[in-house]
């Protein structure tokens, strides 16, 4: 058997941490190292346990989610960050992305099973709520959208991506997660999680944001 993944845990209400480490523990893949409530507990079990993932809230008694995720860039730890957070906040959820969180999945989003956003995370994915990016794509859409490509390279990648790829961004922008992406398009999961990796790639970026966002600007998206 294969090593389970490290899992720290950091949320302040007592109720939900007790769930998220009890569904977490219960997968094979996985294994629940710490479980804590503070921010400063966060980041002192980050340099000691060394864990493969980071769940973290974003409101905590004495700080923020987001400078646990800083901690993790300043330390130089192999650690992937996913937010679990009741914030929608629009200003929270770009700092959050902005420090280097790859998934943003609200407490609530009966559609986001976290320990399937866990394997999408580490597979390459971006896990997002589909108010989220729906929270995102607006932003996007509100901004001045830059004119900075020739139409003959946007045309150009275009033809890169692939049809399946371009309706697959597509739905991603309408905010759909990848399971309902799956069920739409009559695919499997894996099958979307392996396009989105491959679109990350052609695009050159690293998240579910920088896609939509690029994707915007080269026109691939109205």
């Amino acid at each position: 058997m294969p090593p389970k993944h490290r899992v720290l845990i950091v949320e302040d209400d007592t109720e939900i941490l007790l769930k998220l480490r009890d569904t977490v523990n219960a997968h094979d893949e996985f294994d629940v190292v710490s479980a804590v409530t503070h921010c400063a507990q966060g980041k002192e079990a980050l340099v000691t346990l060394h864990p493969d993932i980071l769940l973290t809230d974003l409101g905590l008694p004495d700080g923020s989610g987001i400078d646990i995720i800083k901690a993790i860039h300043t330390q130089r730890l192999d650690c992937e960050a996913l937010v679990v957070s009741g914030f929608q906040d629009e200003r929270l959820v770009f700092q959050a992305l902005e420090s280097g969180a790859k998934g943003y999945i609200l407490k609530h989003d009966d559609s986001q099973k976290i320990t399937d956003s866990m394997l999408t995370m580490l597979k390459g994915g971006a896990p997002i709520s589909p108010v989220i990016a729906r929270l995102m794509l607006q932003k996007f859409q509100t901004s001045p959208v830059e004119k900075s490509l020739p139409n003959a390279v946007s045309e150009g990648l275009i033809e890169v991506l692939t049809e399946r790829q371009v309706n697959i961004l597509k739905l991603v922008s309408q905010g759909f997660s990848s399971r309902e992406i799956a069920e739409k398009l009559d695919i499997s999961y894996y099958t979307v999680t392996t396009h989105i990796k491959n679109i990350y790639h052609k695009l050159q970026v690293n998240s579910r944001t920088e896609a939509l966002h690029e994707a915007l600007k080269l026109g691939l998206l109205s």
